[in-house]
């Protein structure tokens, strides 16, 4: 399954795919990457990083992810936002 642009996420289509397959890929990146992967998660999830770590870390549904850790679709889809939008940040 391809990558298809998250819409109402303000970056482009080639920068999302970035940071969606420098996520997936977590396991092999630098400890900086997966430094920076873990502080957004935190604070842009908050209380649901876990959840959001795994939205972005794995192939699993946003409805599976919203059952395990107890969130609703829609907080996670919201806070999925601020990470992408977050990444670019310093």
């Amino acid at each position: 399954m391809g990558f298809r642009k998250l819409k109402g996420v303000r970056i482009s289509e080639e920068e999302q795919g970035y940071i969606r397959y420098t996520c997936l890929t977590y396991g092999s990146q630098t400890k900086e990457v997966c430094e920076k992967i873990d502080r957004l998660c935190a604070s842009c999830g908050g209380e649901y990083s876990d959840a959001l770590k795994e939205v972005m870390c794995s192939r699993r549904s946003i409805y599976q992810i919203g059952l395990k850790y107890h969130v609703s679709e829609r907080t996670i889809y919201r806070i999925r936002k601020k990470f992408y939008e977050s990444w670019r940040s310093p």
